[in-house]
């Protein structure tokens, strides 16, 4: 139980935001709106959950800014496989994407970028 993973999600403060984002794989694409965000990954509530471990293609647009930050997700965390949520962790991230995630990331928990 102490993966990395798990750690992962322990260390990084999530911040209550709803963004839409764009979840692409490989049977086409679908909207869905977060719960919160975190320097490392999304959590959607109310989306039908893939299966831990699937990789996605992620899309979406911080308030306040007009570029598209495209990267990489990886289904990480399927709270409830009966129901609905699930965890996307952020993965081939461009450095200047990230930075723009954790100024935005600290920005809402109140923290200094």
């Amino acid at each position: 139980m102490g993966d990395d993973t798990s750690l992962e999600r322990r260390r990084n403060v999530r911040a209550p935001v709803s963004l839409s984002v764009e979840l692409r794989d490989k049977r086409g694409f679908s909207l869905h709106a977060t719960r919160d965000i975190s320097v490392g990954g999304f959590f959607f509530d109310r989306a039908i959950p893939h299966p831990v471990g699937t990789r996605v293609m992620l899309a979406f647009t911080l308030p306040g800014d007009t570029r598209t930050i495209r990267c990489g997700g990886e289904i990480v965390n399927v709270p409830d496989a009966h129901g609905y949520g699930m965890g996307v962790r952020f993965v081939d991230v461009l450095p200047g994407d990230q930075k723009r995630i954790d100024e935005f990331v600290a920005e809402l928990v109140g923290e200094p970028s």
